[in-house]
């Protein structure tokens, strides 16, 4: 899961690369920025309860499970929920789904691998000293905010890209989250999740990514060896740590669960490609959407069945078995 300004980034950059017949039925897309974060609202919600092993282990077990299992099948569940419920046609609900949802986990898709290459597993792992995947992410929105918004990381008070009021949130949404989470994965009470955490994503940037002095990472990095990960969490660092693991010299890599699939793209000729590739992904599920009828077929045609962990083939627990050798 590249970090939540990533994500927010790359949510604005990708309005440009809709069509003009998309775009009109969004008037209100820059004031849903917060949908961009997709399962991560999985990971953010209740973050403060870090001393509840077995909460936080949850909200992970249930993120995996969005991110390895059954995409395409969601993603036609909430829409074929909106339709029963009567709101398919509704700006809010279509945006969560499409520039939101979908195109999180696409760019999950197009960039983990070659994060995983480079910087080793997204899970924590306990065994190893640092969790390194987790820094890189870290130094991916720095890079991304100097890079797309002139912004210097380190000082620039982040969380206020991330304030949303969740009562603007129709309860229509949030049914059909409940409804499609649970007949999907069996989530309970998913909806009321998802919408908790949009809150909290900007307590989440101000208490553990905002660190103006450095005193944060001081103490986090020092939590490291006890909490795992914590180390990851601030933003004071120096941005030029993320040059080795950008791939700006385009040298072969290999897809982290599978050496058969290469590749030489550099972190953002893959970041380019999933605003792309997913522009015409949205675009077709707008048109869809604006039939008023979903069938399962469609959703599918338009919707590839891919895990955003690893880029290849959802619905499989498969292991890491290649990483860069530094």
């Amino acid at each position: 899961m590249p970090g939540p300004k990533t994500h927010d980034i790359f949510y604005r950059e990708f309005k440009r690369k809709l069509s003009l017949e998309t775009l009109s039925s969004f008037p209100h897309y820059d004031q849903y920025r917060i949908f961009a974060q997709g399962h991560d609202f999985l990971i953010y919600h209740d973050f403060y309860k870090i001393f509840n092993q077995k909460r936080l282990d949850k909200n992970v077990e249930n993120s995996e499970l969005l991110q390895e299992f059954y995409f395409p099948e969601f993603v036609y569940q909430y829409l074929k929920m909106a339709e029963r419920m009567d709101v398919i046609e509704d700006e809010q609900v279509r945006l969560f789904i499409g520039p939101g949802y979908i195109m999180h986990h696409m760019l999950d898709a197009y960039t983990h691998p070659l994060i995983i290459y480079y910087a080793g597993d997204h899970t924590r792992d306990p065994k190893r000293d640092t969790w390194q995947h987790g820094i890189v992410e870290t130094l991916l929105d720095i890079y991304l905010m100097a890079k797309k918004e002139g912004k210097d990381a380190s000082s620039y008070p982040v969380y206020k890209d991330f304030s949303f009021d969740v009562k603007r949130i129709r309860k229509a949404l949030i049914a059909i989250l409940d409804e499609s989470l649970k007949s999907t994965y069996q989530i309970q009470n998913g909806g009321k999740i998802f919408l908790t955490a949009m809150g909290q994503v900007e307590l989440f940037t101000r208490h553990l990514k905002c660190d103006p002095n450095g005193a944060k990472r001081k103490l986090f990095d020092s939590l490291d060896p006890i909490l795992k990960g914590t180390s990851s969490f601030s933003y004071h660092r120096n941005i030029e740590e993320v040059y080795p693991y950008l791939n700006e010299e385009h040298a072969l890599w290999l897809n982290p669960m599978d050496a058969s699939v290469e590749s030489h793209d550099s972190f953002m000729d893959l970041y380019d490609k999933a605003l792309i590739d997913g522009a015409c992904m949205v675009d077709s599920l707008e048109k869809l959407c604006k039939k008023g009828t979903i069938h399962r077929d469609d959703v599918y045609s338009i919707i590839p069945n891919i895990a955003s962990t690893h880029g290849l083939e959802g619905n499989q627990k498969i292991k890491i078995r290649n990483t860069k050798k530094w």
